[in-house]
């Protein structure tokens, strides 16, 4: 065989070679498309992911992967948690993660945005109050007066470079109007990284969407309506964004014929009044959740007043009456029923 027909034939060899893994690649990749849709009870709540992409499976497996990893990291529960952990010392300083000092600085900043409104030394009130352990009652005025003087997240004190956290003797971290929020942020990222472009989490209120649906219309994301939970308020539709819900109504004991729920005014020891309802719709599940405690905190007046000074941050919030308010960035934007 002479040179010529030689270089032919490896020509035609490599050819063939580049074109049938060019067809391998392809067709595995049409084959790993799919659609997985997983349900699972974490963070005290259900959290449902659903995700379209190449090895979605996977993808979703990790995403909740990434989501038990936070909670064991922030629950104060999870004795081997760094908040857990935090709380026992309290007093002492405790050696955790960057990213609980992340997370726990980000609290700190909020405390200062909303005034103390958001307060993540909030848990010894929780406590007091039976949420979270479920042994509820309606405290005295006198352990309240004892208890509140222990929540303050001004006294919070972080060593970046040690990576180390201080409370004071007393006091109790609870991350829980945050930490969810950033779970749900992580576990979108996860499945960024994992090349899903379509997908929508759902844990307990906090909604996070990736692009569009599949049929290339934007998700419809319903609001529970709080006067009447087996219907919705209003509709809406999300791409690349979040919407979060915090409501009187899930969280919640009754105690001689009054009822009491789990969003506790910083400032009166006591659950706030005026508002049973408020939803933030924002590019983040982290700021969603701290929002939409602190808006409820506020009431309707200061709680409008803020949502108009923030950015890219809207709200509809609902007063104990049923009157809604919507905030300029959402009007006609979203569907009331």
């Amino acid at each position: 065989m002479n040179v010529i027909m030689r270089h032919k034939v490896i020509f035609l060899v490599i050819a063939s070679v580049v074109i049938a893994l060019s067809i391998g690649l392809i067709l595995r990749s049409r084959v790993a498309d799919s659609t997985t849709q997983q349900t699972h009870f974490m963070m005290d709540t259900i959290v449902e992911i659903r995700a379209t992409g190449p090895r979605s499976e996977d993808a979703v497996d990790r995403a909740f992967a990434e989501i038990q990893l936070i909670e064991k990291l922030f629950s104060r529960f999870i004795p081997e948690g760094d908040v857990a952990r935090i709380n026992e010392n309290a007093g002492n300083w405790v050696t955790v993660s960057i990213e609980t000092i992340d997370l726990i600085e980000k609290g700190i900043s909020y405390g200062e945005i909303t005034q103390g409104t958001f307060d993540i030394t909030i848990g010894g009130l929780l406590t007091l109050w039976g949420f979270g352990t479920e042994q509820y009652r309606v405290p005295t005025d006198q352990e309240l007066a004892q208890v509140m003087e222990t929540v303050d997240y001004r006294n919070i004190e972080i060593n970046r470079n040690s990576r180390q956290v201080r409370i004071p003797a007393g006091s109790m971290l609870d991350l829980g109007g945050i930490a969810k929020g950033y779970a749900v942020d992580r576990a979108r990222d996860v499945l960024r990284e994992n090349r899903i472009d379509n997908g929508l989490i759902n844990a307990g209120g906090d909604i996070v969407t990736l692009g569009k649906r599949p049929d290339g219309n934007p998700w419809r994301v319903g609001v529970q309506n709080p006067m009447d939970t087996t219907s919705i308020l209003a509709i809406v539709p999300l791409s690349d964004s979040t919407v979060v819900t915090s409501g009187d109504y899930q969280r919640f004991f009754t105690e001689n014929g009054l009822r009491f729920h789990h969003i506790i005014d910083p400032s009166t020891g006591f659950p706030a009044e005026g508002v049973i309802s408020v939803t933030i719709v924002a590019a983040s599940a982290t700021v969603a959740d701290v929002f939409s405690t602190a808006v409820f905190i506020l009431g309707v007046d200061d709680g409008q007043k803020l949502i108009e000074t923030l950015d890219d941050i809207e709200a509809i919030i609902v007063d104990a009456q049923g009157q809604v308010w919507v905030s300029s960035g959402l009007e006609g934007q979203i569907q009331l029923l």
